[in-house]
This record gives C-alpha cells, sequence and structure tokens, in this order.
C-alpha cells in the first residue's frame, strides 16, 4: 500500500512539474495558437464555394424487341452497349461539345491550354455512377473561382442537363453502318473459309489415296510380328534339316557304296549254298530223331551227328577259302570268281533322304530369304505409321478448326443480319427520366464549419505542443523533491517567495491579458461561424 502510494506522489509531482512547465511557455502556446487559426480560417474561408447539380436516369434494356428475337437464340447485348456509352460519356469530344454549349464556360476557355486544363478538371469533377435496376445518376460539382455563385449554379444544371441528352442519343442510336460493315466482313469471311474448306477436303482424300495401306484398321506392328516369328520358324527349319544332312553325309561316308557276297548256285548263280542246305538237312534229322526220343549214342543220332560235323568242316573250309581268295583279289586288283559285287541298300536309302534333305533345305532358304524381304518392308513401313498418321491427325485438326470457324462465321452472320434489321426497325432501349437536372439555390460544399472546427482543435493541440516542446528543453526544479533527487545534497528546507504590491500587480495585468487574447481568440471563432451561417450566398 504504501508503495502504492508512493507512485501516486511522484506521479502527480511529475504532472505537477509538467503543467507548471507548460504554464511558463503561456506566450508561446497563446501566439502558436492564433496564428494557426488565423492561417487555418484564411485558407477556410478562402475556398470557393460549390454548385452540386444531379440527375437520376432510367435506361431499360428488355423492351420488347430484344426479347423477341433473343426467343430465337440472338442475343442483343443492349447492357453492353449502356455501359460503354456511360464509359465513353466523359470523352473528350462530348466535355468539348457541352464547353461549346455553356456561356460562361466558353468565357473560360479562350485558348487550347485553358480548354484543356477545363476539360481535365470537368472529368475530374463529373461522375456518372450505375445504380440498381437500370438506374443511373450524373453529378457535376464546379467550384471554378472566376465564376460568381448564380453562374456556377448555372453552369452545373446546364452541363448536367447536357450530358442526360448525350446519354439518350449514345444509347438511343442504331448503329446500322457498323452492322452493315460487320455483314460485309462476314461476307468475304465466310467465302475465304469456304474455299480452305475444299482445299482442305480435297487434301485429305489425296492423302487417303496415296496412304491407303497405312489407313483404317492396319497393324503393321501384328503384321511384323508375325513375319518375324515366321521368319524365326524356317530359320529353325532349316539349322534342324542342316544338322541332319551332315549326319547323313557323314553316315555315307562310313558306308560303303557296294558289298561282295559269295558265289553260290554255279557261276555268277544267284541259288542258296549247297553246304547250308545239307547242314540243313542234317539239322532237320537230328530233330526229328531227337522227336522220336533217341539218345545221344542211338546208332542213327551218331550217324547223322558224325555227317553233320563232316559238312560244318567242308564248310568252315570253304570260307577260310573264301577269304583267302577275296584278299588275294583285293591285293591285286582281279575279279574274285568266288564273290560278287552288289549295291549297298542302305547307301543308297541314305544317299536318297540326303537328297531329299538337301532338296528342302534349298526350298526353306529360298523361303528365308522371301521372308527376310517381307520383315524389312515391315519395318520400314511400320517406321513411317507414325509419320502418316501425325500427318492425318495434322489434315484433320486443320479441316475441323475450318470447320468450326466456319460455322461460328455463319451464326456470327445470321445474328448480325437480324441485329440489322432490328436496328433498321427501332430502338431497342427505353429511356426515361427519373430526376431531371434543377439549379442548384444553395452551395453544397465546403463544410465550411467541420473545417473551422477542426483548425481550432488544431490550433490548441499545436500551442500545446509547442510550450510542451519548450518546457522541455528548458526544465526547472519547483518542488524539493526534484531538488533531492537531482543532487545529491541535503536540503535544509524552502523559503517562499514574497511578492511586492508591484509584482503583484504585473502579474495581475498579465493574466488579464492572457484571458483576453484566450476570449478573443474564441470571440473571432464565434464570429466567422455566424458568417458562415448566416452570410453563406443563396441563388434565388
Amino acid at each position: 500500500m504504501a508503495s502504492q502510494s508512493s507512485g501516486l506522489h511522484e506521479l502527480y509531482q511529475q504532472a505537477k512539474a509538467l503543467a507548471y512547465g507548460i504554464w511558463r511557455k503561456r506566450w508561446y502556446m497563446l501566439v502558436t495558437t492564433w496564428a494557426i487559426a488565423i492561417v487555418g480560417w484564411g485558407v477556410v474561408f478562402n475556398m470557393p464555394y460549390r454548385y452540386t447539380a444531379n440527375a437520376r436516369i432510367l435506361v431499360d434494356a428488355n423492351t420488347l424487341l430484344p426479347q423477341l428475337v433473343r426467343t430465337g437464340g440472338v442475343r442483343i447485348d443492349q447492357d453492353k452497349k449502356i455501359e460503354l456509352v456511360r464509359k465513353t460519356l466523359l470523352s473528350r469530344p462530348n466535355l468539348e461539345k457541352i464547353v461549346g454549349r455553356s456561356e460562361y464556360l466558353e468565357r473560360l476557355a479562350q485558348n487550347s491550354g485553358e480548354l484543356n486544363r477545363l476539360v481535365n478538371k470537368m472529368q475530374r469533377e463529373i461522375r456518372v455512377v450505375a445504380l440498381n435496376q437500370g438506374q443511373y445518376q450524373i453529378t457535376y460539382e464546379v467550384d471554378e473561382r472566376r465564376l460568381s455563385p448564380r453562374q456556377r449554379a448555372e453552369v452545373a444544371r446546364t452541363v448536367v442537363s447536357n450530358l442526360l441528352g448525350l446519354f439518350r442519343e449514345g444509347t438511343g442510336k442504331n448503329n446500322t453502318e457498323d452492322l452493315t460493315s460487320a455483314s460485309s466482313f462476314l461476307d468475304a469471311r465466310l467465302k475465304d473459309l469456304g474455299e480452305q474448306l475444299k482445299a482442305a477436303e480435297a487434301a485429305q482424300a489425296k492423302f487417303k489415296q496415296d496412304n491407303i495401306e497405312y489407313l483404317g484398321n492396319v497393324n503393321f506392328l501384328t503384321r511384323l510380328e508375325k513375319a518375324q516369328a515366321d521368319l524365326r520358324e524356317t530359320r529353325s527349319q532349316i539349322a534342324q534339316l542342316k544338322q541332319t544332312q551332315r549326319t547323313l553325309e557323314n553316315q555315307l561316308k562310313s558306308i560303303p557304296s557296294t558289298i561282295k557276297s559269295a558265289a553260290t548256285g554255279g557261276s555268277g548263280g544267284k541259288g542258296r549254298d549247297p553246304l547250308d542246305e545239307r547242314i540243313a538237312e542234317q539239322r532237320k534229322k537230328l530233330d526229328q530223331l531227337a522227336a522220336l526220343g533217341y539218345k545221344e549214342r542211338h546208332p542213327d543220332v551218331v550217324n547223322v551227328t558224325r555227317t553233320l560235323n563232316g559238312i560244318l568242316k567242308e564248310k568252315e573250309q570253304q570260307m577260310a577259302d573264301l577269304q583267302d581268295e577275296l584278299s588275294s583279289s583285293a591285293d591285286t586288283g582281279k575279279t574274285s570268281t568266288l564273290t560278287r559285287t552288289q549295291p549297298n541298300r542302305l547307301y543308297e536309302q541314305i544317299m536318297l533322304e540326303n537328297i531329299g534333305t538337301l532338296s528342302q533345305i534349298s526350298g526353306l532358304e529360298q523361303r528365308e530369304i522371301e521372308q527376310e524381304a517381307a520383315v524389312a518392308e515391315l519395318i520400314e513401313k511400320s517406321k513411317r505409321v507414325p509419320e502418316i498418321e501425325a500427318e492425318e491427325s495434322e489434315l484433320k485438326r486443320g479441316y475441323d478448326n475450318l470447320r468450326s470457324q466456319h460455322r461460328k462465321l455463319q451464326k456470327q452472320k445470321s445474328e448480325v443480319d437480324i441485329q440489322e434489321r432490328v436496328s433498321e426497325s427501332e430502338s431497342t432501349v427505353a429511356f426515361r427520366v427519373v430526376e431531371p437536372p434543377v439549379t442548384p439555390q444553395s452551395p453544397s460544399g465546403p463544410p465550411r464549419l467541420l473545417l473551422m472546427i477542426g483548425v481550432l482543435v488544431g490550433a490548441l493541440v499545436g500551442g500545446f505542443g509547442i510550450a510542451l516542446v519548450l518546457s522541455q528543453l528548458k526544465p526547472v526544479v519547483i518542488t524539493v523533491e526534484q531538488l533531492r533527487n537531482h543532487f545529491d545534497l541535503p536540503v535544509l528546507g524552502n523559503v517562499t517567495r514574497a511578492l511586492s504590491d508591484v509584482e503583484t500587480k504585473q502579474r495581475s495585468m498579465e493574466m488579464l491579458a492572457y484571458m483576453g487574447a484566450t476570449v478573443a481568440l474564441f470571440l473571432v471563432f464565434a464570429i466567422l461561424i455566424g458568417l458562415d451561417i448566416f452570410g453563406a450566398p443563396t441563388v434565388g
């Protein structure tokens, strides 16, 4: 609690010191306040009175004729036309025309420089605002110093009235010439596009004739894969047949083309060998005796066995003689009388098979050549397919683009023809003045009362600020506490200054003068307020 009281006391001392410092600079504050107020009030009173004229109009673009045309699919954009008129209403030619129609404005524009300045000023001061439900408000404020208040009021009404007439002319004017020019342009463009369409169709037809094998449902990739598979199959068959043919050739090398056999059945005879027949006969007898149950020791069996062994020995001797004769005849190159030469049937069979295999290989190799050529041709054609497709797509895009442009132009031509007929028949906009312009009887500005109050407040704040700044630049010590805070010396006490009668009288005079100057400031403010309220000009 003690610390809070100490803080409040310290704050009080600071406020007291600040107020005393400002009071010491009160004359600076008073002079500054008077200077700012006099200058500000002079500026406010030097502002010319503004006179404002207004007009409100209704522009209805939804008349019967545009609605009937719109039901047929043709849109007459009157709203866009009205908006364009509104934006071009304040163009330089229109404003120069208005200046020429006003006597007072024409006096102000004696040369081109003054005319440019006047037109630029009018463009800033005239406002054409779009309200709701197709209503527009035209406003013009005039504060030209070179004109009297009555003349300003008259100029404001005249300018708004002329703008109203220009607005009516712009919205009600038919643009038949523009539509006729647009129709001619569209006719020429349609003719040009028609010729381009015919050329594009001819180019597409010729392209299809020249590249018929690449177009449609032809799939070169599938055909190429099948041709490559057939080629691989043919090469596989050739490799297998060549392997078979090499095997047959190796077999032919190991098999003689002819064979020799013993000559039997007389000289060069082809009958069976008698010894073989006798051996077979004796073996047959043994089989018969064995069938009768005779044993090996039976005399008949012994006789037959002895005879068979003798014949077998004779056969062996014959074979030995034959071998000797074959060897001797081979060495001497003579023809053996005991053997005969005949073709080897196995050799002949293998030879025939080898010839057939070679014939198959030759046929397959010819087929391989043809298939390789077909694969190469398909590869080359497949490479051209993307190029052909790209050219076809480009031709199609160009044709579709031309056809789309042609259709759009036909639609635009139809709409322009309808708009041209509508424009020739009657106006498509209903124009009505809701609030006509009148001559203003009193100024609309500036708000001098508010401005003078603002100047007075600003002057007071400015004077107070000057006093505060000067007091801080040269601060003084007014209390014992400040003295103790600024110096480390002990303060024994304080002595109150005793003023003489002369000093007291002088201070009283200064206070009266200060109060009088302050009251005079507010008195001047009241007089100026009265002048503004009761002395404002009126047009009557």
